[in-house]
């Protein structure tokens, strides 16, 4: 199974056009991707979930995390059609801490099942405080680890606290099962860490390989799992 992370920025930098031609010759099976348009004022109406799940033959999913200029914005999640029998893929959205204050943001934990697996997605917000409540809110909602694929931006590496407090549910780093090199997947102004992760439930298969791909459609790479 291949798994692929990008936070797309909206399809901001090049337009939708260039995120489908980046993601088309990857043929991931799960793609997971943050800060997704849909019907927003900024990237002309476009429902982005639905037209990148079309262009790639995909099905696909939308978790709404806050509403922006007459649409929403949040996470997505394309699947491919073999690994949900063929049906639309069915999502379901979890409001996350955060939002009400100064400096916050809305977000969400999208929640799926795909190929026997249980499908999370998130994008935690940039408070580090805010950032550990929202992490324990996913390990609430995970519950159980098993048979479970964590995937999103959590806005900070493997080391910090709120990654950490997921990695003591139970789950484990993609990029560590094989020993890949360390990359950055944070933007030029962030602190300069690997914040695009695919953590995996201990009964998960073990990743046999994972990099990243240079873009220049979104200020990411696109990070790239292999089952």
């Amino acid at each position: 199974m291949r798994i692929v992370s990008w936070n797309i920025k909206h399809a901001e930098l090049r337009g939708l056009g260039a995120i489908a031609d980046a993601l088309r010759p990857l043929d991931a099976d799960l793609i997971a991707l943050q800060e997704v348009d849909r019907g927003v004022a900024r990237s002309h109406r476009e429902d982005q979930p639905r037209l990148l799940g079309e262009s790639l033959s995909l099905a696909h999913g939308f978790s709404p995390a806050l509403q922006l200029e007459g649409g929403d914005y949040g996470c997505a999640l394309l699947v491919k059609p073999g690994l949900i029998g063929g049906r639309p893929l069915c999502v379901r959205s979890i409001a996350l801490p955060g939002g009400a204050a100064p400096g916050e943001e809305s977000r969400a934990l999208l929640c799926a099942r795909a190929g026997g697996l249980r499908i999370f997605v998130t994008h935690l917000d940039l408070p580090d405080e805010l950032r550990v409540r929202q992490a324990e809110a996913i390990v609430a909602a995970i519950g159980s680890p098993r048979s479970t694929i964590l995937i999103g931006d959590f806005n900070e590496g493997t080391a910090r606290p709120a990654v950490r407090r997921i990695l003591s549910h139970g789950m484990r780093d993609a990029w560590h099962d094989c020993i890949a090199q360390e990359r950055t997947t944070a933007p030029a102004d962030r602190p300069q860490e690997r914040i695009d992760l695919v953590l995996l439930g201990a009964d998960v298969p073990k990743a046999s390989a994972a990099r990243i791909v240079e873009t220049d459609a979104s200020d990411h790479p696109i990070v790239v799992v292999e089952l």
